[in-house]
């Protein structure tokens, strides 16, 4: 069996196989086109500050004080707790005069609780009962800051004996400070 085909459908068959072909070869030399790229760098910076908080953990707390005794009445209960931006150079904490009447930080600092108008005087030291510690950088407490986690400092305090005051609940608050 002879199958003729007209000139005229072979023509029109061949066209459309070509044009079928041009579109392959088209798509196929889309995907070959090598892709470009361009770079760029983006800068990143911050500022790390000097920066400190400081609180209270406990109060320093004498208890009971007896005028007729001839020991001072000793303790170390006081707590605060600071944390620092890192650095090598140290931070001073100070502790103001207080509050009491007659309070001052001329010199060695002279600290004084109260109740109306009787006062009595103490001391807050630091490391133990062998440097006053004071309301200004020349006997302030020097911490230095070898990471930003939170430092516990004791505050030790003593008031002298024999002094001559009534009975009663006596009172001060200290400021503590850090400079940074």
């Amino acid at each position: 069996m002879n199958i003729l085909v007209s000139k005229h459908a072979f023509l029109r068959r061949t066209a459309g196989f070509a044009s079928l072909a041009a579109s392959v070869v088209f798509v196929a030399g889309a995907g070959t086109a090598e892709a470009a790229t361009a770079t760029a760098n983006v800068g990143v910076s911050a500022v790390v500050v000097h920066a400190c908080k400081i609180e209270t953990l406990a109060p320093v707390t004498f208890g009971n004080y007896d005028p007729t005794e001839t020991a001072p009445v000793q303790v170390s209960n006081g707590q605060i707790r600071v944390k620092c931006t890192r650095s090598a150079t140290a931070y001073p904490i100070t502790l103001s005069a207080g509050t009491g009447s007659g309070a001052t930080c001329t010199g060695t600092p002279v600290r004084k609780m109260t109740l109306g108008a009787d006062s009595l005087a103490y001391n807050l030291y630091q490391g133990g009962y062998t440097t006053v510690w004071g309301c200004d950088t020349s006997n302030d407490y020097d911490y230095t800051a070898t990471n930003s986690g939170w430092t516990s400092i004791d505050i030790y305090g003593e008031i002298p004996a024999g002094q001559d005051v009534p009975a009663g609940t006596y009172n001060d608050t200290v400021v503590a400070t850090v400079t940074f």
